[in-house]
C-alpha cells in the first residue's frame, strides 16, 4: 500500500505521452513455431520482463489468501487483550487497537486481491509510467462482471426474493419429508440448478443465506460446515451449465464458439444434474449421523416458527407488553423519579464546573450568565447521549432514540404479492442487461428507492457483503488480465485429458472465467479441446474462493458461522470429492 501511494504521488509529475500497448497481445510474441512450454515462457519474459513481476505479485496474493486465517487469529488475540485493558481502566473506553484492526483487514479474504491490485498498479507506474497503468486499468480490464455480482447479490438477498425461494425449497423439502435432511438436499440441489436461470451469483446468494438460516444456525461440527460449503461451491459452479448465459465461464465462450442453451444442456447440463445428485448422496452418507443429530434442534426451531406464525403473533405480544409497561409507569412513576434524580445530579455537576471554570472564563471576557447557560446545555447533551445508549427506556418517549430491532429480518409479517413481483422485475431487468452496466446500475438505484418506499416489507439492505465481493472480483480481474502470457501456452500445448486436468488445476489459482476466455484466443482449437477446457474449468470451480466468481458471495454470507476464519485449505479438501465426481462424469459420460 505504501508503494502504491508513493507511485501515485510520483505519477503526478510523470510522463504525459501516449501509453504503450500493454499488455502485449499474445500474437506479438511471435512464438507460434515453438513447441516447448518453458521455451515459450522464457521468450515472453525476455520480451516483456514485467510479465514475471505481475505473476510474482499474483502469487503473493494467492499466498496471502492462505494466510488470512492466521491474520484473523492475531487480530482476535490483540482485540481481546485490548478489551481487557479497557476493563482495567488502562485504555480509553472507546479506543481500538490499531494493529488488531489492520490485521483484521488483512484477514478479510474479500480484501486480499484488492490490496495486491494496488501493489500491482504501483509496480506498473514504477516500471512504466502513470499513463500505462491508467490505460491498463481503464481500457484493459473489464469490471462488468464485478459490478453485476454486486447488483444481483444485493437483489437476491432481499426479503421477498428469499421468502419466495424458501417457499420453493419448502415445497421440495415437503415432498422429501420436511426434515432437516430434506432441506439440506433441497438447498444443495435446487439452489445450484436454479443458477442456470437466475445466474450463478444470485443462486449462490440465495442458497448460502438459506443454508445459514436452516443449517449453520444449528451449530453443526466444523467438518460438516466445511463439507457443505465445498459442496455448495462445486454444485453452483456446474449448476450454471444448464444454460448458455448464467455461468461466467460459459458466458466467455458461448458467443465466440456459438454454444447456445440447447448445446450446453445436451453436452454439460444433464451431466451436471447427475453430478450434483451423486455428490450430495456421497456427502449425505458421510454425514447422515450428524444430520440425524441436528434434527431435534431443527424441529424445535420449526415448531417455534409455526407457533409464532399461527398462534403467537408478534404484534399481539407487543401490545400486551405496552399495556403492562404503561400500567407499571402509571403506578410507580419511575420515569419521573429517575428524571428528578438526574436533574439533581445535573445541577450539582453544573455548580462544581462553574466554581472551577467560571473565574478562568471571566478572565477571557466571557459573560458569566452565558457561561452558565453553555455549561447546563452541554451537560444535558452529554447525559442525554449516555442515556440514549444505556437506558433509553427511562427517557420520555420524545427523547428516546429510534429503536433498531435486532430481529427485524426474522419477523413473520406477510409480504404483499405486488412487492415480490416488483422484486422479480428488478432481478429480470438486471439479468437481461447483465452485460450493460449503463442499464443495470441505474436499475439498482431505482430499486434502492423502491426499497425505501416499501420498507415495512423489506429486510435491512446491507450493501457491505456485496461491495466486498465486488472489490474482490475487481482486484482479481486486474491481476487476471496480466496472466494470459503463461496460461495461454499451457492450454494450447496440452492434449484432451491433460487439458481438462490442467484447466481444473489452473482454475484453482485463477477465476475459471479467465481460463475459458483465454482458451477462445487459442487458434485451431478442436471441438473436443473446447469441451475439455470448459468441463475442467467448471468442475474445478469450487476448489478455492477465487476459482469461480460467485464463491466470494457465498463465503461472505457464511463466514460468520466460522467465527470469520475460513481456511482455504479446508475449502479445498471439502470440495475435492465433489470435484472428482464432476470431473469423472464430464470425462466419461
Amino acid at each position: 500500500m505504501v508503494l502504491a501511494f508513493a507511485t501515485v504521488a510520483m505519477a503526478a509529475g510523470g510522463s504525459s505521452g501516449t501509453a504503450p500497448a500493454f499488455p502485449p497481445s499474445l500474437d506479438s510474441y511471435g512464438d507460434g513455431h515453438m513447441d516447448s512450454i518453458p521455451g515459450i515462457l522464457a521468450n515472453r519474459i525476455r520480451q516483456e520482463p514485467f510479465n514475471l513481476i505481475a505473476t510474482l505479485i499474483f502469487i503473493g496474493a494467492i499466498v496471502h489468501t492462505f494466510l488470512t486465517g492466521r491474520f484473523m487469529v492475531i487480530a482476535h488475540r490483540w482485540h481481546h487483550d485490548h478489551a481487557e485493558r479497557i476493563k482495567k481502566g488502562m485504555a480509553p473506553r472507546e479506543s481500538v487497537h490499531h494493529g488488531a484492526e489492520l490485521f483484521h483487514f488483512l484477514g478479510e479474504v474479500e480484501a486480499v486481491f484488492g490490496i495486491w491490485a494496488a501493489a500491482l498498479v504501483g509496480a506498473l507506474v514504477l516500471y512504466f509510467d502513470w499513463p500505462t497503468a491508467k490505460s491498463y486499468v481503464i481500457h484493459g480490464v473489464n469490471f462488468t462482471e464485478a459490478m453485476f455480482v454486486v447488483v444481483i447479490m444485493t437483489l437476491a438477498a432481499t426479503r421477498p426474493i428469499l421468502r419466495l425461494s424458501e417457499r420453493l425449497m419448502w415445497k421440495v423439502a415437503g415432498l422429501l419429508g420436511g426434515s432437516l435432511t430434506a432441506w439440506w438436499w433441497a438447498i444443495l440441489t435446487i439452489g445450484p440448478l436454479l443458477g442456470a436461470f437466475i445466474t450463478e451469483p444470485a443462486a449462490m446468494t440465495i442458497a448460502a443465506m438459506l443454508l445459514g438460516e436452516k443449517i449453520y444456525a444449528l451449530s453443526p461440527s466444523k467438518k460438516f460446515k466445511y463439507a457443505t460449503l465445498g459442496l455448495l461451491f462445486v454444485n453452483v459452479s456446474v449448476g450454471g451449465t444448464l444454460t448458455s448465459y448464467a455461468a461466467p465461464p460459459v458466458l466467455m465462450v458461448s458467443g465466440p464458439w456459438n454454444w447456445n442453451t440447447v448445446f450446453m444442456f445436451s453436452h454439460f447440463g444433464w451431466k451436471a444434474i447427475i453430478g450434483v445428485l451423486l455428490a450430495n448422496l456421497i456427502y449425505f452418507l458421510l454425514f447422515r449421523s450428524e444430520l440425524k443429530a441436528l434434527q431435534a434442534p431443527f424441529a424445535m426451531e420449526r415448531l417455534k416458527d409455526e407457533i409464532q406464525q399461527r398462534y403467537l403473533k408478534r404484534q399481539d405480544v407487543e401490545a400486551q407488553f405496552d399495556a403492562c409497561a404503561s400500567e407499571f409507569e402509571n403506578r410507580y412513576k419511575i420515569v419521573e423519579q429517575f428524571s428528578s434524580q438526574l436533574d439533581d445530579a445535573r445541577q450539582a455537576l453544573n455548580q462544581r464546573l462553574e466554581r472551577e471554570a467560571l473565574v478562568d472564563l471571566k478572565q477571557k471576557g466571557i459573560d458569566p450568565e452565558t457561561a452558565r447557560t453553555a455549561f447546563r446545555e452541554r451537560n444535558q447533551e452529554i447525559q442525554l447521549r449516555r442515556m440514549r445508549r444505556d437506558l433509553p427506556g427511562l427517557l420520555p418517549p420524545e427523547e428516546r432514540p429510534p429503536f433498531i430491532d435486532p430481529d427485524w429480518d426474522h419477523r413473520d409479517d406477510p409480504i404483499p404479492v405486488w412487492v415480490t413481483v416488483v422484486h422479480l422485475a428488478f432481478m429480470g431487468w438486471t439479468i437481461l442487461n447483465a452485460h450493460d452496466p449503463a442499464f443495470f446500475i441505474p436499475g439498482i438505484l431505482f430499486f434502492l428507492g423502491f426499497a425505501q418506499v416499501s420498507a415495512p416489507y423489506q429486510n435491512r439492505i446491507n450493501l457491505k457483503p456485496a461491495l466486498l465481493v465486488g472489490f474482490f472480483l475487481g482486484g482479481l480481474v486486474i491481476h487476471g488480465g496480466l496472466q494470459g502470457w503463461w496460461i495461454e501456452p499451457v492450454l494450447s500445448n496440452l492434449s484432451k485429458v491433460p487439458l481438462m486436468l490442467g484447466a481444473t488445476i489452473l482454475t484453482a489459482f485463477n477465476d475459471n472465467a479467465a481460463i475459458t476466455f483465454l482458451s477462445t484466443l487459442v487458434p485451431d482449437f478442436s471441438d473436443a479441446m473446447k469441451y475439455s477446457v470448459v468441463a475442467g474449468a467448471v468442475a474445478g470451480g469450487g476448489l478455492t474462493v477465487i476459482a469461480n466468481a460467485p464463491n466470494p458471495a457465498g463465503l461472505s454470507i457464511l463466514k460468520p458461522y466460522f467465527d470469520d476464519e475460513v481456511s482455504p485449505g479446508g475449502i479445498f479438501l471439502a470440495a475435492a470429492i465433489p470435484t472428482v465426481v464432476m470431473w469423472l462424469l464430464f470425462l466419461f459420460l
